[in-house]
């Protein structure tokens, strides 16, 4: 289903609260997206970084790609939803950022994954982000995770990962 809204890069993670992302998970585990430079092919430039390996990685508990992949587009569906924040998202292809979306959480989990996007504060900047809206991604990502059946010390340890990146997406008030 092709949705007429469109993500703006500013919350683009807000979960990973990412705006614009150019990323790719490196060939492996099989069901990566890529390598990183866009095309699937398997001859980017970035190498392969060693996946987990005790297999107690987040990552690994999350299900991998496949599992991270079904928490976003859980999460990223309940976010365009949601009239606390979709005000952010009206300018970004919903596509392109549930696939950047995966790469980040894919990589912030220990996963096999490299984001190459922008910063997260620069991708941010300007767009008047305050904690009321970062915490509402956040409530969207909680139950994304609950509604996709992951472990509480799963959703646990990604929503806190995610919490530490509250400082470089919301603009300070003033």
């Amino acid at each position: 289903m092709r949705s007429q809204l469109r993500l703006a890069p500013a919350l683009a993670v807000s979960l990973a609260l990412v705006g614009t992302l150019a990323a790719g998970c490196l060939r492996g585990g099989g069901s990566g997206p890529g390598n990183g430079d866009g095309n699937g092919d398997g001859d980017g430039e970035s190498g392969p970084r060693p996946g987990p390996g005790s297999g107690s990685a987040l990552y690994v508990r999350l299900g991998g790609v496949d599992g991270i992949r079904a928490v976003v587009d859980e999460m990223v569906g309940r976010i365009a939803a949601d009239q606390r924040i979709q005000r952010f998202f009206v300018e970004t292809d919903f596509r392109r950022f549930k696939s950047q979306l995966v790469v980040q959480v894919c990589e912030l989990s220990g996963g096999p994954c490299r984001y190459r996007g922008r910063p997260m504060r620069g991708a941010h900047r300007g767009r008047r982000i305050r904690s009321a809206h970062f915490e509402a991604m956040l409530e969207d990502a909680r139950d994304a995770l609950k509604a996709a059946q992951v472990g509480e010390r799963e959703r646990h340890e990604l929503l806190s990962i995610l919490r530490g990146l509250k400082q470089e997406i919301v603009e300070p008030a003033r």
